[in-house]
């Protein structure tokens, strides 16, 4: 089972752009109405992998300053 955090990712990576830089030999890889979130490497995964966890530890540091997240809800399960 996903958690939230996994579901909010993989929804942020839907909307990234990539590009390649022929002159450097580098993929670039942005999101969509994410500003700031901005990832290079090597190959279109590498980037992925990148913005996965940029957003990741953005996610985390909103939770943690109670910071409202569009599009993201923790939900807690009580017992």
């Amino acid at each position: 089972m996903k958690t939230s955090v996994q579901r909010y990712i993989e929804k942020m990576l839907e909307r990234a752009n990539y590009e390649h830089d022929k002159s450097v030999e580098m993929w670039a890889g942005s999101i969509a109405g994410a500003r700031g979130i901005y990832a290079q490497g090597t190959s279109v995964e590498e980037v992925r992998q990148e913005l996965s966890e940029i957003l990741e530890e953005n996610l985390l540091l909103a939770i943690q300053d109670k910071k409202k997240i569009s599009g993201f809800s923790l939900k807690t399960i009580h017992a």
